[in-house]
């Protein structure tokens, strides 16, 4: 997650680039669109998510993220930090919290579908050479826990302002005009190299003078570094290779442009072609049966309009663009201003499908629950569903002790409860009072959805408030199963159908999950709330 100023400055950056830029008979007398009576099944209760739900490998097919069957996948759910290794800039408030079961269930009873995984380099390799497979223990552990629940992963090695070990000591050592810069996540203390510059900061974390040598260093490989990033991630493919609860990998949450664009593009490239190649072998020499999905993010300057954007392109990489999603972060409308967030979802679509591959937005959100908010996360909501995007929200808790939270400094006069931390729960800070889930902000995320598509998902609406949802698909073959996630119960919604014989609702903790096995080419599938719920 980008920094105020930082987004701001991305978004216009991006505007710029878009300037320049065979039937069943009961079935078949369905063709109103309404069901006939009894061809829907109500499954016996008490079943859960995972147990209805078979986690098979997933591929990037014709613009789309597929899995085993050819079945369009929406990935949608949420960031987790638990994992991440975060500058604790406060020694009584931790940076992050463990996940528990009962975070896991609940994503599970709000239908999420994939949860971004937060880890980061300076936990993989904290000492130069030396993987840590405990760390990769606890990884696989939340991997797991995840699968569960029938939840994918997208594990994501994440950094925010280069590196944990990039922190101002003393603000006497800052000029006027500039101010103490906090740490923030990524590269393990060996891998930091500033030659000694300021790490006080001029507005956006990524300005310090520190930083940007930082990160320049990298890039340029400096006494092997880069290098060694490739060999964390493929230390990471091979403990994960052939794991099909694994979705795929983000190989770095938003490069900074360090430098002019047409100067980084190519050591960006090198960069990933370097990584794909490290995370192939990797799965390779594991003998792996399938490629894990690739998430690939375009590289955005936080101070410099002028540095331009970096979108790497597969073919002039060399990489195949098989099995590459293009994941970038969309914030318009909450910490971008500019742009409405269709336009910068419709800017991202066209980019990606010019390179010929997927879209999937590994980060969004809002953080409060004004009635502006939640307008705009709504008419996000909505476009995704229209384009058929999946996405991940961020993040499921912010502790107060997350560099997002906490001034620089400590927290000093700030008294306890007086602020509240919104994301999908909400913390009171300092403390990490526990003020529980954020059913509004739940609502739109766990909106209804088809989990699994036979065919080309056509159409999907969506609506949070009532639980209605719509969808069309063509191209199906005839005896695949539709997989659908309503927060709905029999109650209070009637499924209509159109095209789908053996209709099952199974209800589950939040709702219900719906199988249905397509009996033409194109069908159609609605959720219609009844009004007679509880």
């Amino acid at each position: 997650m980008r920094g105020r100023r930082g987004l701001v400055v991305a978004v216009a950056v991006v505007a710029l680039l878009g300037a320049g830029c065979s039937g069943d008979d009961a079935d078949e007398g369905a063709a109103d669109g309404g069901a006939p009576a009894g061809a829907t099944t109500a499954a016996p209760a008490g079943t859960t998510v995972g147990e209805r739900v078979e986690l098979t490998p997933l591929q990037a097919a014709d613009g789309r993220i597929v899995d085993a069957e050819g079945r369009d996948v929406l990935l949608r759910g949420v960031n987790v930090t638990s994992l991440g290794e975060y500058w604790q800039g406060d020694a009584d408030h931790p940076p992050t919290q463990p996940m528990t079961d009962a975070d896991w269930d609940e994503m599970a009873a709000h239908g999420f579908s994939v949860v971004r995984l937060v880890i980061t380099w300076s936990r993989v390799e904290p000492v130069r050479g030396e993987i840590d497979q405990a760390y990769l223990d606890e990884v696989e552990a939340y991997v797991d826990a995840a699968a569960e629940r029938g939840i994918f992963t997208v594990i994501d090695m994440h950094q925010d302002a280069y590196s944990a070990f990039i922190a101002t000591e003393d603000a006497g050592e800052c000029e006027p005009g500039t101010e103490p810069g906090k740490g923030w996540d990524g590269a393990p203390e060996w891998a930091v190299i500033t030659d000694g510059a300021s790490t006080c900061i001029t507005g956006d974390r990524n300005s310090a003078p520190a930083v940007v040598n930082a990160w320049n260093h990298f890039y340029d490989d400096t006494d092997g570094i880069r290098t060694r990033f490739t060999a964390a991630w493929a230390a990471v493919a091979t403990r994960f290779a052939g794991r099909p609860e694994v979705a795929g990998y983000d190989l770095l949450n938003e490069p900074e442009v360090s430098r002019p664009g047409a100067e980084l593009e190519a050591r960006y490239d090198a960069l990933i072609g370097e990584t794909v190649t490290a995370i192939r072998d990797a799965e390779a020499a594991a003998g792996a049966d399938f490629e894990h999905l690739v998430f690939v993010e375009p590289a955005i300057p936080a101070g410099d309009v002028t540095f331009g954007i970096v979108i790497p392109d597969p073919e002039r990489i060399g990489v195949p663009a098989s099995n590459v999603v293009a994941a970038p972060h969309n914030y318009a409308e909450s910490i971008q201003q500019g742009p409405t967030v269709e336009a910068t979802n419709e800017l991202y679509v066209s980019v990606a499908d010019g390179l010929g591959v997927p879209t999937w937005i590994g980060e969004y959100g809002w953080w409060d629950t004004s009635d502006e908010s939640l307008e705009e996360a709504t008419r996000m909501a909505a476009d995704l569903d229209a384009r058929g995007l999946g996405g991940a929200w961020w993040q499921w808790r912010q502790p107060c002790g997350d560099p997002h939270s906490i001034p620089w400094g400590g927290w000093g006069a700030t008294e306890p409860g007086s602020e509240v931390v919104t994301h999908l729960h909400r913390l009171g800070c300092p403390g990490d009072v526990d003020l529980g889930p954020t059913e509004e902000l739940l609502a739109i995320v766990g909106r209804g959805y088809p989990r699994a598509t036979p065919g080309r998902l056509d159409e999907l609406t969506s609506d949070p408030a009532t639980g209605a949802m719509a969808l069309r698909a063509s191209g199906a073959e005839p005896g695949q199963v539709l997989i659908a996630w309503t927060p709905t119960t029999e109650a209070d919604a009637a499924l209509v159908h159109d095209g789908l014989v053996d209709v099952e609702a199974h209800a589950v903790p939040g709702g219900r999950l719906v199988t249905a096995t397509v009996d033409r080419a194109d069908y159609s599938f609605e959720v219609e709330p009844t009004g007679d719920g509880g």
